[in-house]
């Protein structure tokens, strides 16, 4: 059976390069791509974890497929997040979107390799990475 996500999910890679080349802002693309792709490398990371019991193993392919396509979905985002027209002023800036960078191509050769521990490490990893640079970087408003 296949996971609703892998009918849209493959098309937002290509939304990412548009977005970017089309100078959307960052806003927009956390939206569009950054948020939806991060959801579902959280949630697959969930899955597959082992420290989540014995059957995180037995993960579909098709959401081992759909984990290592939300990685490269983020390294494509945390790529535009460095141009000139979406970068901010100083160095942590483009420290953070390194990071993410980095973080999602961990997590897409983990899903690749078909490795929970290392994926669910990953996803954990780049939570982190997101929350630092919102900390930092998205406008918080009163709840």
């Amino acid at each position: 059976m296949r996971h609703r996500s892998d009918f849209w999910l493959p098309g937002l890679a290509a939304a990412a390069l548009a977005l970017t080349a089309a100078g959307a802002s960052v806003k927009a693309q956390m939206k569009s791509v950054v948020e939806p792709s991060a959801n579902v490398l959280f949630a697959v990371g969930g899955e597959v974890d082992p420290a989540n019991g014995p059957d995180a193993a037995r993960a579909a392919p098709a959401r081992w497929k759909a984990a290592a396509d939300a990685a490269a979905r983020l390294k494509s985002a945390a790529a535009g997040l460095t141009a000139p027209d979406q970068s901010r002023p100083g160095e942590e800036w483009a420290k953070d979107a390194r990071q993410m960078h980095d973080l999602a191509e961990a997590a897409e050769a983990a899903a690749t390799s078909l490795d929970g521990a290392r994926l669910a490490d990953a996803a954990n990893a780049l939570g982190d990475n997101c929350t630092a640079c919102h900390s930092k970087y998205k406008p918080q408003t009163a709840s």
